[in-house]
Formats: C-alpha cells, sequence, structure tokens
C-alpha cells in the first residue's frame, strides 16, 4: 500500500510506515501525477483535495490532519466512493493556549492591562470555548456569539453586534461559503464600525473571514488593532497590512507537539478502520517538564505564557522573514511553517512565582506552579 502524504505532517513513519509505503511531500506541490500509483492521501490545510487532484487515481482513503475541511471537496470524495476524516479539536488546545499569548503580547504592546477588559468570541467551538475559560480564568469578561450552536439550543451566546462591541474580539470560524451563515468575509467594513474604537481584533481561524482590503484601511486609520496567526489569501500575505498590525504570525497557533501529533493520531485510527488494519501504539509525545525561571519578572503571567507560546519570537521571526524587502511572501510565510520549533503545551511548563495573585492565574490556565 502506498500512502502520499504532506511532509510537514509528524510522526509518518511511526504510524502510516506501519502499514505502508508512506511518500511525504510539499503540501502546496502534491499534483495528480503524484498520486497516480496511490491508495491513500494524507493532507493539511494547504492541499485543495477534489476531482482535479484525485479523478483517474485510485486513492480510497483522504485524512486532513486538520481541525477544518474547507479544502477537502467532501461532496464530490463522498459521490466518488472515496473515505475521508479530518481532525476536528486535535488542535484546540494548542490554538487556545497561542490565542492567549497573542492577547497578553498585543496588551503589553499598547500598554494595557488585561485587568477589566471583555472579550467577544465569535465561534464557541472547540477553540473558542477553550479561549473563552482561559481568558475568564484571568478575570476578563467574556460573551460569545455562534449563531449555528443558538440555531442547536446552546444556551449563553449573544448577539454578534454584542460579541463585537468588546475591548477585545476573537474569530475560531471556519471557512464557508455557502450555508445560512457564510463566513467568508463576514468580518467587513461595516463589521468593523460595528467595533469600539481601539478594539483588539484577534483572528485565529481562516484567514478570509476577513475581508483584508477594510481591515487594512481600518488598522490604518488606528480604529482596529490586528492580531492576526491566519490570513486573507495565504500565503501571498499583504506585506502592507503585515507591517501594521499589531501581533503577526504565520499559521501557526495550533502547531503544538501535542496538537500536530494528535492530528496524525486522529487520521491514522480512521486510515486503520477504513482498510481494516490494527491500529498502532499513541504516537502523541509525552516531554518531560520545563521550568521556567520567572524571579526577576515583573509581569510573570505574560512572560511565562510568551516563553511557553513563543509568540513574540514567531512575530519577530515573520516581520523579518516577510519584511519589504523579502524577495517573495509565499515561499518564507511556508518556510516558517515547515522550520517551526517544537512547542510544548502549557501543562508542560513548570512557573513557579512567589506573587500569589500570578501563581493563581498561571495556575488557572494549566501551568505546574
Amino acid at each position: 500500500m502506498i500512502v502520499v502524504a504532506d511532509q510537514n505532517i509528524p510522526l509518518l513513519e511511526e504510524t502510516f510506515g506501519a502499514h505502508a509505503s508512506v511518500r511525504p511531500l510539499p503540501g502546496r506541490e502534491i499534483s495528480a501525477a503524484d498520486l497516480k500509483s496511490a491508495d491513500a492521501l494524507v493532507v493539511r490545510s494547504v492541499t485543495r483535495v477534489d476531482a482535479r487532484l484525485l479523478s483517474g487515481s485510485r486513492i480510497r482513503f483522504v485524512g486532513s490532519a486538520t481541525i477544518g475541511r474547507d479544502h477537502l471537496d467532501t461532496a464530490w470524495l463522498e459521490s466518488a466512493g472515496i473515505h475521508w476524516c479530518h481532525a476536528p479539536g486535535c488542535n484546540a488546545q494548542s490554538a487556545a493556549e497561542y490565542t492567549i499569548g497573542m492577547i497578553l503580547l498585543a496588551l503589553r504592546r499598547l500598554g494595557k492591562p488585561v485587568a477589566h477588559c471583555t472579550a467577544g468570541i465569535i465561534g464557541r467551538g472547540n477553540v473558542g470555548s477553550r479561549v473563552m475559560n482561559l481568558l475568564s480564568s484571568l478575570g476578563v469578561r467574556c460573551v460569545a456569539n455562534d449563531p449555528p450552536l443558538s440555531d442547536a439550543g446552546a444556551p449563553g451566546l449573544v448577539s454578534r453586534s454584542q460579541a463585537l462591541a468588546q475591548d477585545i474580539v476573537c474569530l475560531h470560524l471556519p471557512l464557508t461559503r455557502t450555508g445560512p451563515y457564510p463566513t467568508l468575509q463576514m468580518i467587513d467594513q461595516a463589521a468593523m464600525a460595528d467595533m469600539k474604537r481601539g478594539v483588539i481584533l484577534l483572528n485565529a481561524g481562516r484567514g478570509d473571514v476577513i475581508d483584508g482590503r477594510a481591515l487594512l484601511e481600518c488598522v490604518s486609520g488606528k480604529r482596529v488593532h490586528a492580531c492576526l496567526d491566519v490570513w486573507p489569501d495565504e500565503p501571498e500575505i499583504d506585506r502592507a497590512l503585515l507591517e501594521v498590525c499589531t501581533v503577526a504570525t504565520p499559521h501557526v497557533a495550533g502547531y503544538s507537539a501535542q496538537g500536530k501529533s494528535a492530528g496524525t493520531s486522529r487520521v491514522f485510527a480512521e486510515f486503520c478502520r477504513c482498510f481494516n488494519l490494527p491500529p498502532g501504539a499513541e504516537a502523541i509525545p509525552q516531554p518531560p517538564v520545563s521550568a521556567m525561571n520567572l524571579e526577576l519578572s515583573d509581569d510573570p503571567l505574560t512572560d511565562a505564557v510568551l516563553t511557553a507560546t513563543g509568540v513574540e519570537r514567531d512575530d519577530q521571526l515573520m516581520r523579518a522573514e516577510l519584511g519589504p524587502a523579502s524577495p517573495g511572501t509565499n515561499r518564507a510565510f511556508d518556510r516558517l511553517r515547515q522550520t517551526y520549533p517544537v512547542r510544548h503545551e502549557f501543562r508542560y511548563w513548570r512557573a513557579p512565582v512567589s506573587s500569589p495573585r500570578a501563581r493563581s492565574q498561571l495556575s488557572a490556565l494549566g501551568f505546574n506552579t
């Protein structure tokens, strides 16, 4: 059996290699010719999987080691009799923790304290619900908007206008173009006009849920402070928008070692079910807990979160690699993701502090204190 896979997916040999010959390739470059003799395809969000890619192949299984599925033409896959899956929630904790890092870095750069802030969460799914819980543990008053959940009878949700009216607005949405609640460019000029002047607008879901031109205008006019991990028109991001963002990172919120490995494990388990194969051993790494030195920090909460998430490092690297003097954004953007260093979630860090308040906050976020 032959499995073609995005080379950025971890633990391919340790999982799929037990049952198949694995052919890793750059995700954006996987072509129909690469799949002629393959039985299965395993991708991330950068590979568009549809009839153009798979027609005439012998592919019987497609797995995406991601929480999103907008890059999969699921209707065509089902009509072609191809079994498909993705991994919703696999990196939700990673993305939520990274979101907290982006918020705290933005507040530090803007000279604002986290105390007394309010937040509106747009999309209270696997990531959004975790972000809401983490922010609430820091004393941030949160509200959430999610029309599909409202339709399903979920309690405690507010209107979009109410969510947009907060000090911080976090977007954790899939990209959809049809249906009762399409999200493509749903945050447009009118939506931004509903926000407070000086709002922190953070997107860690899908880049094209924001109208990039409208955002550039609002950020340039100091109406909005943008914090973007995902970008309109990735990987060809707008350098002018990059320059005026308060926090800018290269679509890595879900890139903890645990989040990526969980995606691989989830897809591998479905692959085994599809082909009636015995599942392998647990592939998620369990690293030792690492200790931080926060003794001299006057802001241990922010310093601990930024150390664990690497948000400030990622922001600085992105600006250096994709700045005005850089030759091409798409290759640099992909290179930052491909060479991303190992990152572990909060529970794998010890953050000893003497301040009872800081200790309580870090413990609530999941750190060992």
